[in-house]
């Protein structure tokens, strides 16, 4: 069956769609405490806020290469087999980032299972294969929607265990779970997903030996400077969006947490309420509302609200002094953020045609993640060195830069052109 068709209503509900969205939200059940905690889990193995910003940054750098390789093996060979085999081995990586004895053997694991995420470029050209163009954003904002689930819950539970039996006990727990999950995600990945690229192109696509992975390694890399010198406009206007939210990323992604229980006084559990709370916002909102916002209306509209109803978000939460304010402000964020994944996705999807996905999505990874390098270092000396209030206000600004990048250069009226010329 040609994976995009479908029925009217639920025409992006195909197998491979429901496979890949499935196994997301079965891994994002340990995920959702894994991620929520991982700050105090550093601090726990006996780093510092900047150690914290250096692991952050070679996982990315770490990330940027094999992501260049993986999005150039998708393209040529497929995408099944890469996403299947490497959630597996994502999976049992995980035991390492759980038997952690300190922060300079958690920044091996850390590298480790970064180049294991060499899969990521083929899982979005996958999904975007399996999904009907009419249906995107109904279809991303679903997705989205059930990845969340976990959210809802999870952050509550991992909290109340950590003011329970410690971070170390709840985090290590929660890492082999995440490895369990992820070695089963690759089996039911491997078994049930269908190959998206068509046999042609696979066929004649150049191959290599074992003796070769050296010019594979310096191919891909040429495809990938070929992929930015094609890229149409709107597509390098998104890079460079991705590139302001990789410094949003690394200076205020990994210290929420830190500035709520250090500088407002929130504790883990309530930490936990917050973020359940957050995703149950969001969930709410992508069923109701942002699939269909998105297929009805201009998706550069969409973002151009959301990125300006979010420029405040950063100013206002270090301006919280108790437990309810924060809890308020993340109600009216969560709403906000739920349109972010499900409009840049369905415009990467519009921007791309299938037989470049996998190059075209890397290389959105690789600006997101080489910028968020230096980023993250940046970010965990501003909070710990200088001040951390500078560190949410800078990521102010980033979007609202973001903001007047979306206004002037993404013109969603040249989508259908910009592809239709590739």
């Amino acid at each position: 069956m040609n994976p995009k068709e479908g029925k009217p209503r639920f025409g992006f509900m195909t197998r491979n769609y429901l496979v890949l969205t499935l196994t997301s939200t079965l891994w994002g059940i340990p995920t959702s405490i894994c991620n929520t905690y991982f700050s105090l889990y550093i601090f726990e193995l006996g780093g510092t806020e900047t150690i914290i910003g250096l692991i952050t940054a070679l996982g990315s750098a770490t990330f940027v290469t094999f992501a260049i390789i993986g999005g150039h093996i998708a393209d040529l060979y497929g995408r099944k087999k890469l996403v299947s085999v490497m959630t597996v081995f994502l999976g049992l990586s995980q035991f390492l980032v759980a038997i952690a004895p300190n922060w300079q053997f958690l920044i091996l694991a850390i590298i480790i299972t970064n180049v294991c995420w060499v899969f990521e470029p083929a899982f979005w050209a996958i999904l975007a294969d399996s999904v009907n163009e009419q249906r995107r954003g109904t279809a991303f904002a679903f997705s989205s929607c059930l990845n969340f689930l976990p959210w809802v819950i999870m952050p509550f539970v991992g909290g109340y265990s950590i003011d329970i039996n410690g971070i170390l006990p709840t985090m290590r727990w929660a890492y082999i779970g995440l490895a369990i999950v992820g070695v089963i995600n690759g089996i039911i990945r491997l078994s049930m997903l269908a190959e998206t690229i068509s046999p042609q192109n696979r066929k004649s696509a150049e191959r290599y030996s074992l003796k070769e992975l050296g010019k594979l390694v310096k191919d891909a890399f040429k495809g990938h400077i070929q992929t930015w010198v094609w890229m149409p406009h709107s597509a390098l206007a998104l890079t460079a969006s991705y590139i302001l939210w990789a410094f949003e990323y690394g200076l205020v992604e990994p210290y929420w947490i830190v500035y709520a229980e250090e500088r407002i006084g929130v504790t883990s559990t309530q930490w936990g309420v917050i973020t359940a709370v957050g995703s149950a916002i969001s969930i709410v909102s992508k069923i109701l509302l942002v699939g269909k916002l998105l297929d009805k209306f201009s998706r550069r509209k969409i973002l151009l609200a959301t990125t300006a109803a979010d420029i405040f978000t950063y100013v206002l939460f270090v301006r919280c002094g108790m437990f309810v304010q924060v809890l308020g402000l993340w109600v009216v964020s969560s709403f906000i953020w739920s349109f972010y994944e499900p409009t840049y996705s369905s415009l990467e999807a519009d921007l791309i045609p299938e037989e470049r996905r996998g190059r075209v999505f890397a290389a959105f990874g690789v600006a997101w993640s080489a910028f968020s390098v230096p980023a993250s270092l940046l970010g965990g000396f501003i909070y710990e060195r200088v001040n951390p209030e500078l560190s949410f206000a800078m990521a102010s600004i980033g979007v609202m830069l973001c903001f007047i990048l979306t206004a002037l250069f993404i013109n969603q009226s040249r989508v259908s052109k910009e592809k239709n010329d590739c």
